[in-house]
């Protein structure tokens, strides 16, 4: 399937690996790399992440405290955010009006 990123979604993960290489040299690249993993775990099966609004779903990083918050649409993986798991729950519900 392929995958699409909402504007805000695209921006608030480079924002996240920017954050991360702030704070230590070379962090960005672990990020990014996770961030390419989750891309692919989510891609290859996304109808085995639950449901947990409605049609939207997550797949979580298995080492940063993100996740990327999808929907299907039909042949197309739209991803909503790119959240943080402990900050501001629900700041994307917004996106949900805007179709890209």
């Amino acid at each position: 399937m392929e995958v699409s990123y909402q504007t805000e979604a695209r921006s608030e993960g480079l924002a996240a690996a920017a954050w991360y290489e702030m704070q230590q040299d070379g962090l960005s690249r672990r990020f990014l790399a996770q961030w390419r993993e989750t891309e692919n775990r989510m891609a290859s099966n996304p109808e085995c992440h639950r449901c947990f609004e409605g049609e939207l779903r997550k797949c979580r990083f298995s080492i940063f405290p993100y996740a990327l918050v999808f929907r299907i649409k039909e042949t197309q993986i739209q991803v909503l955010a790119v959240m943080h798991m402990s900050r501001e729950p629900g700041y994307w519900k917004d996106r949900l009006l805007t179709e890209e």
